[in-house]
């Protein structure tokens, strides 16, 4: 199969579902107790969505990514993604070149997550919308200059923390995973990242938007 096509069905496999994100309104108050009151109670809130989340995310880690092109063999299979995740918000299905592929997205609070698969096998992961909280600013402007092309997923994720939002595939046998890291960084301002792609474990590209 030529290239152009690889990537094509790879496009296909990931994409085809669009993801949505909830959001929150906070309301006015008269005075100064009502407004410390709401201020806690939005905390707490906020603390039980993040505690909610990172159950999801947890569920999200178990899933396994199988081959495209060898019909998603040794991925999770769609009932035990359902198992973990519960029944999906959408679903979508295409073929291309004779392949199918079907997605299906999961939304809660602000989080988002879409799985493909072929055969009723899973063949790429997507998490969108997760923040991870309270870490350490530990990678700066200095130190993403430092990480090495060829550095592996696991060395980073030892160093920095595992990343907020990841993408997952796996076709022809070349696994490529895009990281990306909203927290943990010394950031100048809210839509400050680092966004990292592995291939087979190995760092092959890496990006930055306003780090200090």
């Amino acid at each position: 199969m030529k290239l152009n096509k690889v990537v094509l069905i790879s496009a296909i496999a990931i994409a085809g579902i669009g993801l949505s994100a909830c959001s929150s309104n906070s309301a006015k108050n008269g005075n100064s107790v009502k407004t410390t009151q709401t201020s806690k109670k939005k905390n707490n809130d906020q603390e039980k969505v993040i505690s909610q989340n990172k159950e999801l995310r947890a569920k999200f880690d178990q899933i396994k990514v199988g081959d495209l092109m060898k019909k998603g063999q040794g991925g999770s299979t769609e009932k035990q993604v359902e198992k973990l995740l519960g029944e999906p918000n959408s679903t979508d299905s295409s073929k291309t070149d004779g392949i199918k592929t079907s997605g299906a997205t999961w939304n809660k609070e602000n989080v988002s997550i879409t799985v493909a698969y072929t055969d009723h096998n899973a063949v790429s992961k997507l998490i969108t919308g997760f923040k991870w909280n309270h870490r350490p600013e530990k990678l700066t402007l200095k130190e993403f200059k430092a990480i090495k092309d060829g550095s592996s997923y696991e060395s980073v994720v030892k160093k920095y923390g595992d990343p907020d939002g990841l993408d997952e595939s796996l076709i022809m046998g070349q696994k490529t995973i895009s990281a990306t890291w909203f927290t943990g960084i010394k950031a100048k301002n809210a839509g400050s990242n680092v966004i990292l792609t592995f291939t087979n474990n190995k760092l092959t590209n890496k990006t930055q938007t306003d780090l200090k």
